[in-house]
Formats: C-alpha cells, structure tokens, sequence
C-alpha cells in the first residue's frame, strides 16, 4: 500500500473517531444538565416518599422505642378495623366533594361571565384572584375571627337580618360548614382562572355558528361550550381534587379538628397521630393509603379525559 493510501485511511479514521466523539457529546450533554435536577429532586422527593413507605412497615411509637420494629402490614391492617380512620376518611371525602362542587360551580359561572371585554375587566379579573395569594393560615385565621360568636362578621349579619347569633365553631354541623365556606372562598378563583383560560380558547366559529342557526345561549352552553370545555374541567377537578385531599393548615388554625372529632379530617387525623401520639407507623400508613386514594381518583379522572 502506497504512502498516499495510507495517509487516506488514517484520514478517514480520525474523521470516524471525531464524529463518535461529538456524538457521545451530544448524547451525553443533555444528562449533563438534567443531572443536578435529578439529584436534587431525588434527595428532595424521592427519598422522603421511600423513607415513609419504609416506616409504614414497621411499628415506630418515638415515645417508648429508639429504633422501627419491622411489622409488614401490620399497621394497614390495623386501619382496616379502626373506626376513627374511616370516619375522618369519610370527612376528607365530604369535604372534598362538596368543597369542589361548589368551587366548579362558582369558578364556572364567573368565568362565563367574564368572557368577554368590558371596561375595567382585566381589573376585575386580576382582583378576583386575590384570595388565592392568601395563604392558608392567614386564611384559617381570618375565618375564625368572622365565625367567633361574639365579634364576628358572620353573626354580626345574622343579627342585623334577625336570624339570631350561632355559635360556627362549637358545634359538629356548623363547624363542619365552616371550614368548606372558608375553603371556597379562598379557592374558587383557582377554578375561574383555569376555566377562564380554557373558554378563552375555545374556537370562535363554532359560536358564530350557532348563533347564526338560532341556537338559544342555554342550548350554546349545554352542547357546545360544555363538550368543548370537558377537558378543561378535568384538569381543574383534578388539580383541586388533589390539593383538597391534603388541606390542612386552615382546618388546624380555625377548628383544631373540632369540636369533637367533626372536623378531624384524615390529613388532621394523620397529624394528631405523628405529632401528639408520635405513632409514625401508623401515620405513614394513613398517609399511604390517603395517596393512593388521589392516585385512584387522578388515573380515572384522566382516562375519562381521553376515553371517545
């Protein structure tokens, strides 16, 4: 083989090296960045969720032992019987519900309302978010003063419409109520402004068209803008869904959990027993089990997003 050969073959190799080599860089390079992300987001989430899942396995009371004493599904057994669990899972449940409904129902009115332009409105819409920005204990706070029967808000009305003074936080049903009024006041403008968005972009030529049929606002409503809109309201039903399950601070800061056990939601039963009975065991396993509940309730949600 000649020296020109030669010289061509190595040519052809070193291009061959360099081209493996910008293609393990590029393959590479986006790990590279993701990577710290991953790691802290990991460390950050990850393990928290491990270590839990670990604790729920074994019995943990931080009172009386220093070290986890592995029971397997000892403690998911134990709430299968335990009448305390399932009433404040049915509580969670109940306030979920009712709270969403009314949030959905709100949420979609204004932002039917609102869809459309008039003097002041980008105003008015950027005031009706302003409860969102409260934060939760601020929230609960507030509330408690409006619904304290001596000085609050909430009977000083009543009194004025000769209705009577009733005392919010003292009794289970009014208790109860309490915490889903506050609840939608402070979340209800999480659903417009989503909805808002999603009637924003609906196609205006379908509008256009119904109009020029002669369909009636109501009949433009029910089967058009509603159909249009489905997947919208999932998403919003599943955000807020999945935020109510954990709702938590404001409940604390305005009732305790009661009076009694009425408004011992699970998220409140989950605390009680971590930090004022120090059973970990068994609040890791409440934990669980309130998650898979949300994952339950999110995976049907979103394949009735996309069933035709």
């Amino acid at each position: 083989m000649d020296t020109l050969s030669k010289k061509i073959i190595e040519w052809s190799n070193g291009i061959s090296q360099h081209g493996k080599y910008h293609y393990f860089r590029k393959k590479i390079t986006p790990f590279a960045f993701v990577g710290p992300a991953l790691l802290l987001l990991g460390i950050v989430l990850l393990y928290p969720l491990l270590y839990s899942l670990k604790i729920s396995l074994h019995q943990w009371n931080m009172l009386e032992q220093s070290e986890p004493i592995w029971i397997g599904l000892g403690n998911y057994l134990r709430i299968l019987g335990f009448e305390e669990f399932w009433s404040a899972l049915g509580l969670q449940l109940s306030f979920v519900v009712i709270a969403v409904i009314f949030e959905l129902i709100i949420g979609f009115a204004v932002a039917i309302l609102f869809n459309r332009e008039f003097w002041g409105s980008q105003v008015a819409r950027a005031l009706l978010l302003l409860p969102i920005f409260v934060l939760p204990v601020v929230s609960g706070m507030t509330f408690r003063f409006i619904f304290n029967p001596q000085y609050g808000a909430a009977n000083f009305f009543l009194e004025k419409l000769g209705l009577g003074a009733i005392e919010w936080l003292s009794h289970p049903k009014t208790a109860f109520m309490a915490i889903i009024i506050q609840d939608i006041w402070r979340m209800w403008p999480f659903m417009f402004i989503i909805l808002y968005a999603g009637l924003s972009g609906l196609p205006k030529e379908t509008f256009e068209a119904a109009y020029l049929d002669g369909a009636s606002k109501w009949n433009t409503l029910v089967h058009i803008t509603i159909p249009l809109l489905k997947p919208t309201i999932l998403i919003a039903i599943i955000l807020r869904t999945v935020d109510a399950l954990k709702a938590f601070p404001e409940i604390f800061v305005m009732t305790g959990g009661g009076p009694g056990t009425s408004t011992t939601l699970l998220s409140v039963h989950i605390y009680k027993y971590a930090f004022n009975f120090w059973d970990m065991g068994y609040a890791s396993a409440a934990s669980y089990i309130l998650v898979f509940i949300a994952l339950i309730f999110t995976t049907f949600l979103v394949k009735n997003m996309y069933r035709e």
